[in-house]
């Protein structure tokens, strides 16, 4: 597993991608694709072109603040995508509660926009509430004292740990949803078409499915990798007031964001094994993340991937 993973690619490229319901989406350059499986067996594909927020603003370009609008531009585009995937699949109609028509009728045509963004912005405040805020709390309920320089680092490994362990926990209890199980999948064939691409096979179901479905620049890898950051930048951060840990903590999100980018990026092109070893966790983390696609779900990974690599 271990050459497969980190074996120099025969071709250099940065396509990315992400997992939808019942599909994939994939990035090459200014360049997006989705592939989504209607229940029909129709392969749906539709391509756009999308600048990222780094080649708008030169500020942007820069090491540490591209990997903190990164993760915002990321979140975004694949709430956005998910949602477009959700429409494609002819799920059983429902029927539309009043707060929805009340919503169409003050939004019209912007509502589906709407709530692409207030799905971004309740996703954001969930995963900051839990991943970020719950074990500061948690953390503080232990009693020793943290005034001192060894208690305040003390505490904020705590504080790492818990958030490691609730972390853990949240994608193991996921991964039991037969749904989520599907993504998982579809995740595991895009990164298995991904790998066919680096070593410049015919993308085929039969050449993609050779390869593991763990990748060194996935974002669950860069998710493990923000959490260990935090760990070590919070640590030298003095143990004050729960408000203000909060604010401090959030203030500080940018940058662990950043840093961690920064990481994964070096960690996926270098041999230096110590930086690799950063990778290793979330690596462990995506044989839960990633399972065996079927021929299937690789038709419409692959499907995705040459939308946005071939001319």
């Amino acid at each position: 597993m271990e050459k497969e993973i980190w074996k120099k690619p025969l071709r250099k490229c940065n396509v990315g991608g992400q997992a939808l319901i019942e599909g994939v989406m994939m990035r090459n350059g200014n360049k997006m694709a989705t592939a989504v499986r209607k229940t029909n067996g129709e392969i749906v594909v539709e391509k756009t072109e999308y600048i990222p927020w780094s080649k708008r603003v030169a500020l942007l370009k820069l090491p540490v603040f591209r990997g903190a609008v990164a993760m915002i531009e990321s979140m975004i585009i694949g709430m956005k995508s998910l949602m477009n995937s959700a429409e494609q699949v002819d799920f059983e109609e429902e029927e539309e509660s009043k707060f929805d028509l009340f919503l169409k009728k003050i939004f019209g045509d912007k509502f589906f926009q709407v709530m692409i963004y207030f799905s971004v912005a309740i996703a954001l405040v969930l995963g900051v509430g839990l991943f970020m805020l719950l074990p500061n709390w948690i953390a503080g309920w232990f009693t020793f004292d943290k005034s001192t320089t060894s208690g305040a680092i003390l505490a904020n490994l705590l504080e790492g740990l818990i958030r490691l362990t609730i972390f853990f926990g949240y994608i193991l209890l996921i991964s039991k949803n037969s749904e989520i199980k599907r993504v998982f999948e579809y995740h595991g064939a895009e990164h298995n078409a991904i790998y066919a691409y680096e070593n410049m096979e015919e993308l085929t179901p039969e050449n993609a499915i050779k390869h593991t479905t763990l990748h060194p620049r996935c974002g669950t890898a860069y998710l493990f990798i923000v959490i260990m950051v935090s760990i070590v930048l919070f640590a030298f951060t003095k143990w004050r007031s729960p408000l203000l840990n909060m604010g401090i903590r959030l203030l500080l999100l940018p940058l662990v964001s950043g840093v961690a980018y920064e990481i994964l990026k070096l960690s996926a092109k270098t041999s230096f094994k110590p930086l690799r070893a950063l990778s290793y966790p979330g690596l462990m983390l995506q044989k839960i993340t990633t399972q065996p696609p079927d021929e299937s779900q690789l038709e419409v990974a692959i499907a995705a991937l040459k939308a946005v690599t071939e001319e």
